[in-house]
């Protein structure tokens, strides 16, 4: 083979080394760009996804803090319930938007029950109120204060129910909280009114922050 010939093939030789290496260099620079691309494309769906999912987010929570808002303001001017003059005449203001049943006026000399709760009052006959959740109950007892609160004495030693002593507007009572049945979890206020006892209750805990805006504003006639 001559001289001139080896060196062409010497240089064809260096030229497709060159030309394969560039064509290497070429796709490894194309599949780093499209994995590039494909990582970001990933990332920003992942971004754009968060982003959503908080904007969703403060969205549906703006709109609970405006319902709730609305439903407080809904409430105002609040409105006074009075009890009889025989019973103390218990008075306190209750949400404008709820209904107000009275089951039992004691004009048969017997206990004063009334029922409260928003919007409409559930049944008051006496399963139905067995089974039922108010946000207020309201009862004027022909009974002793100290024997009103003998009736929860078992649950609370139990450790279902908790007892504290408390005071609304000036008036001092007896609160209970904790587990009534299985199915109530509530709380009740026991204040003695003259010779009777005056007993507020709660069947939910949703109902807690009207309970305690009714309780400080109770007023009665000793």
């Amino acid at each position: 083979m001559s001289r001139k010939t080896e060196m062409e093939q010497g240089y064809v030789n260096s030229w497709m080394i060159v030309a394969i290496s560039a064509i290497v260099l070429f796709v490894a620079a194309g599949s780093a760009a499209i994995w590039a691309y494909l990582a970001y494309s990933q990332e920003k769906t992942a971004v754009e996804s968060r982003m959503a999912v908080a904007s969703a987010k403060a969205r549906e929570e703006q709109s609970k803090a405006d319902r709730e808002k609305f439903n407080e303001e809904a409430k105002n001017p609040r409105i006074e319930f009075v009890g009889p003059e025989q019973y103390g005449r218990v008075s306190f203001m209750y949400p404008k938007t709820w209904s107000v049943y009275v089951a039992a006026d004691g004009s048969d000399r017997g206990d004063y029950k009334a029922y409260l709760h928003p919007a409409i009052v559930p049944p008051t006959n006496t399963h139905s109120s067995n089974q039922n959740k108010f946000a207020l109950r309201l009862e004027i007892l022909n009974s002793d204060f100290n024997k009103t609160l003998d009736q929860y004495a078992s649950l609370l030693k139990k450790g279902d129910l908790t007892s504290s002593s408390v005071e609304y507007n000036g008036n001092t009572a007896t609160r209970i909280d904790g587990a009534f049945s299985k199915d109530l979890r509530g709380s009740v206020v026991l204040m003695k009114v003259r010779d009777k006892t005056l007993r507020f209750s709660t069947d939910a805990d949703t109902f807690k922050p009207d309970f305690e805006a009714i309780l400080k504003t109770v007023k009665f006639v000793q």
